[in-house]
């Protein structure tokens, strides 16, 4: 009885709520003109509609024809009759469907009116179309709606000078320079006039500087065009000059700087900004990111460094120290150091010690446990971090990795059998790339053991999703295995060259190269002696045997002329002429031929900015 009383308690309460709720308004959503179609005329608009996708504009017009006349109210006739007329250029019945539309209108259609100098000109009668625009225009002068409806209309059939003017003239008449300017920087740049797009912009962004990421987005589009980025910052530096306490103007300059990879002029904006009182530092700390990522490491020092000493006890100072150590990691990479390696490394230890708390500390040992493993080839130190990591941080993108690069180097350590199920069991446990790279590195193991079926077998379960890299070498991993052996039965050859590619992978190359060598001697005309020639040629460039290695590969593509691998041998034939033989002119050359000789090679990109950075050097 007394939970009975307590339920009806609860209703009676909760009754009473809703009693005093406010009742919610009804939110149907209203019929579409379509949906109030009768049957009939549904029916018929539908056929209509399906002639239009066939592309059977006349069967279309007759019917739409016939529903615009028994309900000439109906906007959705009205439309799809237009666009048939204008797909089929029966311009002369646009412009008739459209008179009949405006007779029928109690107000000012300006699309409309329009749309018919458009379709004037679209038919040919150029002043017809001029005259009815220039009508447009005299029937409200004064009124920003029809000097931007007119823009659009010739913007869409490219009348650009002519829509420059129309809005010019509105400014004129409207008494208000700052009207269009997002559209005139716009026609401005379609016309290639440069400066005068870059006034506009900087018009609009004197008058708002929240406009700042939009100027840049629309300029960015702009500043491929030949002329486009010097004319911007000849134009900036000059309202700078006359601005100068303009903030977005300076930053606008700043970034102009950077896309010209100017990078001390635009430090020197940078720091401009810096002196205003409230500054934090970021927009240094920014910079000097952006900076050391483009290469232009000694600003980017600069950076850090003003950074460090204006901020030495805030949080911007911790963050500048650990990007002044990827910067010196980054150089190291360029220039391949070992300096800037052992530069990195000591920063990154420092910034270990001095901030052992630090959420970045997991992402810092990593990047050691990477010098040590890639560069350093202390695979004892690198194995002391990785399995810290691994075990600390087992079910995080950081200890996957650390098991990743474990199993690495266990590989590299021979330890197959380790290597693969460390492999097996990360791939099973993740998902995505690392997941598809860990079950292409397990059948690696396999087929530097010479388990060549077991290889095939991982290799057909490879997921798709991995990096483009990964998935070149499962398919040339693939290829090779479908090989026919030939004389070799017993898979000898392939055996060997599995051996070659294991050392190699060890860095054991002048063990590889003599191997190969020794491969070459018995086996020189089996289907895999391209693939062992290739091997070859690269273990002498690291054995620091330069002029074996251009020989080898420049020889490459004359021994097999058939070998999807000549590409790259000409690539690595370019990459020794430059870096080592001192032959630019060569390089260049050679750069070249890829592009011609090999215009779908995956290097392609690659050795266009090889050929831009050689151009713009002089060469």
């Amino acid at each position: 009885m007394r939970l009975f009383l307590v339920c009806c308690l609860c209703v009676f309460a909760f009754g009473d709520l809703a009693l005093a709720q406010p009742q919610r308004a009804n939110r149907t959503r209203p019929p579409t003109e379509e949906e109030q179609l009768d049957g009939n005329s549904a029916s018929r608009y539908q056929l209509a509609l399906g002639y239009l996708r066939g592309m059977q504009f006349d069967r279309a017009i007759v019917i739409l024809s016939d529903l615009y006349a028994e309900q000439p109210e109906r906007k959705i006739f009205f439309d799809k009759l237009k666009e048939a007329y204008v797909s089929v250029k029966r311009y002369d019945d646009a412009v008739a469907l459209i008179d009949d539309a405006l007779a029928r209108s109690e107000v000012v259609q300006l699309e409309l009116e329009a749309e018919r100098a458009q379709l004037f000109y679209l038919g040919g009668d150029e002043p017809a179309a001029m005259e009815a625009w220039s009508a447009l225009l005299q029937s409200a002068p004064d009124t920003e709606a029809v000097y931007r409806v007119i823009y659009a209309s010739m913007l869409q059939i490219r009348l650009l000078i002519q829509a420059i003017d129309v809005l010019k003239q509105g400014r004129q008449d409207i008494d208000n320079m700052s009207l269009f300017q997002a559209e005139l920087a716009q026609l401005y740049a379609l016309t290639g006039q440069h400066e005068l797009a870059t006034q506009e912009h900087l018009d609009l962004l004197s008058v708002n500087e929240r406009q700042l990421n939009y100027v840049r987005s629309r300029l960015g589009r702009d500043l491929e065009q030949d002329g486009a980025l010097e004319a911007a910052i000849r134009i900036t530096e000059a309202r700078v000059a006359t601005e100068p306490d303009l903030r977005q103007l300076r930053d606008l300059l700043a970034w102009l700087y950077e896309e010209a990879e100017s990078f001390d002029r635009a430090f020197e904006e940078i720091m401009a900004l810096e002196e205003d009182a409230d500054s934090s530092g970021q927009g240094v700390y920014q910079f000097a990111l952006r900076a050391a990522e483009a290469g232009a490491f000694a600003v980017a020092g600069q950076a850090f460094q003003s950074v460090l000493e204006a901020y030495p006890e805030e949080n911007i100072s911790i963050e500048a120290r650990l990007g002044m150590a990827d910067m010196y990691r980054l150089q190291a990479e360029k220039t391949n150091s070992p300096e800037q390696y052992q530069r990195a490394l000591e920063a990154y230890e420092a910034f270990l010690r001095d901030f052992p708390g630090h959420p970045q500390t997991p992402a810092v040992m990593a990047r050691i446990g990477a010098l040590h493993q890639n560069v350093f080839r202390d695979r004892e130190a690198a194995k002391r971090i990785l399995s810290f990591l691994a075990t600390r941080y087992t079910n995080s993108p950081i200890g996957y990795q650390a098991r990743f690069d474990l199993g690495r180097l266990a590989v590299e350590n021979g330890n197959l059998n380790e290597a693969g199920t460390i492999f097996a069991r990360l791939a099973e446990q993740t998902d995505g790339e690392l997941a598809a790279k860990a079950r292409f590195e397990e059948a690696m193991t396999h087929f530097y053991a010479g388990n060549f079926s077991e290889t095939q077998s991982i290799l057909s379960n490879l997921k798709e999703d991995t990096d483009k890299e990964t998935a070149n070498d499962a398919i040339e991993l693939r290829i090779l295995l479908l090989e026919n052996p030939d004389t070799d039965s017993t898979n000898r050859a392939l055996t060997g060259y599995a051996q070659a590619r294991l050392l190699f992978r060890q860095q054991k190359v002048a063990e590889t190269a003599h191997v190969a060598q020794d491969i070459l001697a018995q086996w020189g005309r089996h289907p895999i002696a391209d693939d062992v020639r290739f091997l070859r040629a690269r273990a002498l460039l690291l054995d620091n045997r330069p002029d074996e290695a251009m020989m080898a590969f420049g020889e490459f593509p004359l021994i097999h002329p058939q070998s999807p691998l000549r590409d790259r041998s000409l690539f690595y034939y370019a990459e020794i002429l430059e870096t080592f033989q001192g032959d630019a002119a060569g390089a260049l050359q050679a750069y070249t031929n890829l592009l011609t000789q090999y215009p779908g090679s995956l290097l392609v990109s690659e050795a266009r900015e090889r050929i831009r950075a050689l151009r713009s050097a002089g060469v």
